[in-house]
């Protein structure tokens, strides 16, 4: 009867252990939306296989985003999170070639490195940190350097799709006054 009483005993502490947890998660929970709110775009190529990629959108506000002291995107030379909070994340349902270079099937953390002319595009592994702090370069999947461009303002950054055609499209980074394009089409 002892035993009895001691599990019962241990189970109520338990309970009451996790009911706490939960009420202290909860008293976390947002209480404002985000400055930078999270977007998701996506793309079918091919029959049903598809490129989706979920980021969060800071705004420009005034600031010189891609200066090389900026603390948004600089043109450091290092990787940015190619968005706003947790890494941004692509994901292809099938094998793809992006920029004509072989990429297998799956979820990536999208990170940039802003340059004058060029920029380096790097699908990573390392999905589930909080923008490029956790950035670990032994996790890169692909690199690929593309050709940025000259575009109309865009106060919030946003992703999109170009040139969507059977099996192909262009991806795109638009922000300020920069855009971005890689180029993704179905591995044969």
């Amino acid at each position: 009867m002892r035993d009895l009483k001691r599990v019962i005993l241990t189970g109520c502490m338990a309970v009451a252990v996790l009911a706490a947890a939960q009420t202290a998660n909860a008293q976390r929970e947002k209480k404002a939306p985000d400055s930078s709110q999270a977007a998701s775009v996506s793309q079918t190529i091919g029959v049903d296989e598809t490129v989706e990629i979920a980021y969060h959108r800071p705004g420009v506000k005034g600031r010189d985003v891609f200066a090389k002291d900026s603390k948004l995107a600089p043109r450091s030379g290092k990787p940015w999170r190619a968005g706003a909070n947790e890494a941004t994340k692509i994901t292809f349902s099938a094998d793809v070639k992006v920029e004509g270079k072989d990429l297998a099937a799956g979820t990536y953390a999208l990170f940039m490195v802003p340059g004058d002319e060029e920029w380096t595009i790097i699908f990573n592994t390392g999905t589930s940190g909080w923008g490029s702090y956790a950035y670990q370069e032994d996790e890169d999947v692909l690199r690929v350097t593309v050709k940025a461009a000259d575009a109309s303002h865009e106060e919030w950054l946003r992703y999109g799709f170009d040139d969507a055609g059977a099996t192909a499209c262009t991806a795109y980074l638009h922000w300020a006054e920069v855009k971005v394009p890689f180029g993704i089409e179905l591995a044969k």
